[in-house]
């Protein structure tokens, strides 16, 4: 019996160090988003000082970060403005992603400016492969926390 306790040992270590892994490539992913999310700031900037404000652009997208398990998403959005008493104020309509991993940007960017479409369009296929790499990622740390509780269950049972 004795022999078979420095492979428990082993095998928690092993685990452990899979799910640092995992953690340490979402914390790449987010920062990958981030950048990507930053660019599309700065291009849409220098795009809006070129075009009229009819043609600014009124797509937005964001980083949201999620409490539990370090998880965060990319989300697209559209801008607009709200009058209310004689005030304008700028508000954001956030757009459904649905099923998969790609947005339907087809009503989003319906009547929006051929530079602002493309710009989109670029970033939601490096964003899809961003979210599809976190999915897989969550469903390896599921699986490895679930069998890391039968390990636990299985240890408290035999004593």
């Amino acid at each position: 019996m004795s022999s078979e306790q420095p492979v428990n040992s082993q095998l928690n270590l092993t685990e452990q160090h899979l799910l640092h892994w995992i953690e340490t490539r979402c914390d790449h992913l987010q920062a990958q988003a981030k950048v990507l999310v930053d660019d599309y700031w700065r291009q849409m900037k220098s795009q809006r000082q070129k075009h009229s404000k009819s043609e600014s652009g009124r797509i937005g997208v964001r980083i949201r970060c999620r409490e539990n398990q370090r998880a965060f998403s990319i989300e697209w959005y559209r801008m607009a403005t709200l009058r209310q008493n004689g005030q304008t104020k700028p508000i954001a309509q956030y757009v459904k992603k649905g099923r998969g991993y790609r947005y339907p940007l087809g009503n989003l960017l319906k009547g929006e400016p051929a530079w602002e479409t493309d710009l989109v369009e670029e970033l939601e296929t490096e964003f899809a492969h961003i979210r599809q790499q976190l999915d897989r990622l969550g469903k390896i740390r599921d699986a490895v926390q679930r069998y890391c509780k039968v390990l636990d269950a299985n240890d408290k049972f035999m004593g």
